[in-house]
């Protein structure tokens, strides 16, 4: 029988190779990402992790095995992903050996976004504003302090802010979009370039009680006469004491008193009175 010898030298390193593959046992887990936030109940994020030995090379091949420290808030699969189930808040760990990491997760009740108006018309020359209001609520209804993300379907036509404040930019139509996680509210917008020299407050006079409510209307006239209705446009009130003015013209009666409810567009202004008794 022939038996190959192999050189002393090489067999010493062969065998110190073996011996350094067999000592490379997970020393630390990377997850991405870092902490969760889920908004609303049935939302989904999966985490990955990479296993690494003492010297950050990843070990091929090697699985962490995931938990969660609170099932009922937020489960984890063995893929990595979280699920959330209520509000609340829990710690999912991703472990190797003896290695582990872990991620805060975050469940926040969001079930909806209301974005007010539903249906908005901005007319006046290109760069006339007007800001949206986004409410976020949860899934018994109420309001929650979230402030959404904003986007546009069309900056062409109209462009938004980070507060919700629109630009109209060209004619056409696009969808203005509140987000927060993978909630979406959205109003469509209708822009038309078209001057204004004149605004008028419909009615110019109205009278009502405290918790009663009026809705004021705004007419724009264009150089050539030509009556442009629904136009969108800013609404404040002289005395938030007597009357309060939402961004969609409804004046609520706080107190006795007199009001006057102001509207800008354009650079136009006009006023009419409430009396609230």
């Amino acid at each position: 029988m022939n038996v190959m010898r192999l050189p002393g030298r090489l067999l010493c390193l062969l065998l110190l190779a073996t011996a350094a593959g067999c000592a490379r046992k997970p020393a630390s887990v990377q997850v991405s990402p870092k902490k969760v936030l889920l908004y609303g109940m049935d939302r989904s994020q999966r985490l990955t992790a990479r296993v690494l030995d003492k010297n950050g090379r990843e070990l091929e091949g090697l699985r962490a095995v995931w938990s969660s420290s609170a099932p009922d808030v937020a489960t984890v699969d063995e893929g990595g992903l979280v699920l959330s189930k209520k509000e609340g808040k829990a710690t999912i760990t991703g472990q190797a050996g003896q290695a582990t990491a872990q991620v805060p997760v975050e469940v926040v009740d969001a079930a909806a976004i209301e974005v007010v108006p539903s249906q908005a018309t901005l007319v006046g020359p290109p760069g006339t504003t007007f800001s949206l209001t986004a409410i976020v609520k949860s899934s018994k209804k109420a309001p929650i302090a979230i402030r959404p993300s904003w986007s546009s379907s069309n900056e062409k036509v109209v462009k938004v802010g980070p507060a919700g404040a629109m630009t109209s930019v060209g004619p056409g139509t696009a969808s203005v979009t509140a987000n927060v996680g993978e909630l979406q509210g959205a109003t469509e917008v209708t822009v038309l370039v078209h001057d204004i020299v004149r605004l008028e407050l419909r009615p110019a006079t109205a009278l009502v009680r405290v918790g009663d409510s009026q809705k004021f209307q705004v007419a724009a006239y264009g150089a050539d006469g030509v009556r442009l209705d629904n136009a969108m446009a800013s609404f404040r009130s002289s005395n938030p004491a007597v009357a309060t003015i939402d961004g969609a013209g409804v004046a609520a009666g706080v107190g006795a008193g007199t009001a006057t409810i102001r509207v800008d567009l354009a650079g136009r202004t006009a006023e009419a009175t409430l009396i609230v008794n």
